[in-house]
């Protein structure tokens, strides 16, 4: 073996060794993004009027009465306890009563009417920007408003897994209303991993009147631990994909379909109620009354621990680098992505304002990717512009015309003259296609060929040398470099 072939086998070797390592330091950081929390809990503030609640006082009597579920009395709460039944759980599809096991009154939407309907716009936000992700969050849903239980002093909810009531059910909403309670937090463990969500704690430091609420998936064991004192009420939501099959269920509602039925008859919850309450509540109050405030994301705080915990680790990047992430959700991409950072969600914000907070500068771009038409190389360039259609000049090299309009290389079979090294990225989370734009252009050939190139939206973050994280190369720098760059190139043809 000759001498320039065992240097190279060296390097290759060295190479490889310094890729494994690299991806085993960036492993947790991209864990705290790919296995978020399966759940998202936090307080919602509301207008007054979502408070309201008819009941009826037994069912099958036509006797009602009304609660401000926001401003509770101990007697108040006493008669909803009254009004209703035992609580059931499901086992093999049936219903099953054990107070040993399960200790709570339930109340079923025939007997109640509450303005907090199915396709109320704040629940099928949370689900949609809060639980889902990638194609899921796009998909149509459904919420069944499905039960009000109350927990009074003694109640409780062992360990247990919901039952699913269809096979396109895939979690549940629970809603808990700000009465006096202590107690009653709602436990949620999966894979070995366990997560608390305190309602009477949360809401204690929550702006008034607002409501908590948690949302998960139906694969996830959950148990509410016994109530101290007072009383908690919830309500419950079934969530469901709903496909164009349909869930054929009564009551469930399209969260896209204003016209849709109520899922709750309210006609006979309202009809006795004494002339000095209010006749009616409003389907839908609102929203513009009362500022929603959406809630952090549940992976926030363990991503910016692995983060930080990088950054301390002189080991990695030590003479700085560039990660980048893959966008976990989809977006209406148009023109240019100015107006897609005040839209990043979930775990997308999440790596957006950790490191705008520590002093970064995460910036979108549109990667692309190109394969050589003479070689099998793939080449791969970054541009913060949504490239426009290209069809007044054949293109050899799409990744140099990005360059040439802007944009940065990342990989390159054959660097041009008078350009600098790639930038090498480092892929925290896979680049996806959620996000994707195609443009087209007249492909190099022995004739005019159309050719397609896709550009996916990611999140790209540069990170300064071990002894100053924030002495990164800033998009601004990195664009005067380009400026001159072109600059140098068209003297050199003759243009300038």
């Amino acid at each position: 073996m000759s001498t320039s072939t065992t240097a190279k086998a060296v390097a290759a070797n060295v190479s490889t060794k310094q890729s494994d390592l690299m991806e085993e330091k960036l492993k947790p950081l991209g864990e705290s993004i790919m296995d978020k929390p399966p759940y998202a809990s936090g307080t919602l503030q509301l207008p007054p009027s979502c408070f309201s609640l008819f009941y009826k006082v037994a069912k099958g009597e036509r006797a009602a009465r009304w609660i401000d579920l926001a401003n509770t009395t101990p007697e108040e709460l006493e008669q909803l306890t009254q009004a209703c039944e035992r609580a059931t759980f499901g086992v093999r599809h049936e219903d099953v009563m054990d107070e040993s096991y399960r200790k709570a009154g339930k109340m079923d939407t025939e007997c109640f009417s509450t303005p907090l309907i199915s396709d109320y716009p704040s629940l099928v936000d949370i689900v949609r920007d809060y639980l889902l992700e990638g194609s899921d969050s796009t998909r149509k849903i459904k919420l069944e408003l499905y039960k009000l239980n109350v927990y009074d002093k003694g109640a409780f909810f062992k360990p247990h897994v919901d039952t699913p009531r269809s096979k396109q059910m895939f979690g549940s909403l629970v809603l808990v209303f700000p009465t006096p309670h202590q107690g009653g937090a709602l436990l949620l463990r999966h894979q070995g991993q366990e997560w608390t969500f305190d309602s009477a704690e949360e809401l204690s430091h929550a702006p008034s009147p607002s409501l908590g609420y948690v949302t998960f998936f139906s694969d996830i064991e959950h148990e509410v631990s016994p109530v101290t004192e007072g009383h908690r009420v919830t309500l419950t939501y079934n969530l469901y994909f709903d496909d164009g099959e349909g869930v054929n269920k009564e009551g469930v509602r399209s969260a896209a379909d204003d016209n849709a039925p109520d899922a709750v008859d309210k006609s006979d919850a309202a009809e006795d109620v004494p002339d000095s309450e209010p006749a009616q509540i409003s389907p839908v109050p609102d929203q513009a009354q009362v500022p929603v405030s959406m809630p952090e994301a549940a992976n926030t705080h363990t991503f910016r621990a692995a983060f930080e915990s990088l950054l301390a680790d002189p080991g990695f990047l030590p003479n700085g680098g560039t990660l980048g992430f893959g966008l976990r959700h989809v977006y209406q991409v148009g023109e240019d992505l100015k107006h897609v950072y005040g839209l990043l969600k979930g775990s997308d914000g999440v790596v957006y304002r950790t490191a705008r907070a520590l002093g970064f500068e995460p910036t979108l771009y549109l990667y692309y990717e190109s394969r050589q038409m003479w070689s099998r190389a793939v080449d791969a360039a970054l541009s913060e512009e949504v490239l426009e259609n290209v069809l007044d000049a054949q293109i050899e090299d799409f990744t140099r015309m990005v360059r040439y309009e802007g944009g940065i290389l990342v990989r390159h079979h054959m660097p041009s003259h008078g350009d600098k090294k790639p930038e090498k990225v480092h892929w925290v989370t896979p680049v996806t296609k959620y996000n994707r734009k195609q443009t087209s252009y007249l492909a190099y050939g022995n004739q005019a060929e159309m050719g397609l190139a896709y550009g996916d939206v990611c999140l790209i973050l540069r990170i300064g040398n071990a002894g100053d994280r924030l002495a990164y190369t800033t998009v601004k720098q990195l664009r005067e470099e380009w400026r001159q760059v072109r600059s140098e190139r068209e003297m050199e043809s003759g243009y300038a």
